[in-house]
């Protein structure tokens, strides 16, 4: 099976010079985990995880995740003046680059094996240098799932 049978065609993009908080509204308006970041001549350059803006090492050098920012020691008021700082970031701060993609003509064992040894969890689809697709861990669900059952 080609990755182009799997894969999610809409996806959801940013613009790198975004900034965090425009990029927090669009994954939760859109519902989505990620968000491949484009250039101006829409070449992916990043992509920005929900893992990835919220409270970053780069913010929080302390911090290994949000948990350990929200443990006992963090007090509400410093909480949210780490967040309203962050907001204002810019996308390109704090994208994962390179990103790790596939063609078209990806066969979905490959993709699924790449995704598991690099330990990522969403890989962009790409036709030459475009973009057309991204493929997540949600996706592999469909795997389990009988054609006749999906509709």
């Amino acid at each position: 099976m080609k990755v182009t049978e799997l894969m999610t065609t809409k996806v959801v993009t940013i613009d790198a010079g975004s900034t965090i908080e425009e990029a927090a509204r669009i994954m939760i308006t859109n519902g989505v985990s990620c968000l491949p970041v484009l250039d101006d001549s829409n070449k992916v350059v990043g992509i920005l995880t929900h893992t990835d803006f919220g409270f970053h090492k780069k913010y929080l050098p302390m911090a290994d995740h949000l948990y350990t920012l929200m443990g006992a020691w963090v007090d509400p008021e410093t909480l949210e003046r780490v967040a309203k700082n962050v907001s204002s970031k810019i996308v390109k701060d704090v994208m994962i680059q390179p990103v790790i993609t596939v063609q078209e003509d990806a066969l979905v064992s490959d993709v699924a094996d790449l995704m598991m040894n690099k330990r990522i969890n969403r890989v962009p689809v790409m036709k030459d240098k475009t973009l057309i697709g991204i493929v997540t861990r949600h996706d592999f669900m469909k795997l389990m799932i009988s054609e006749n059952n999906l509709q």
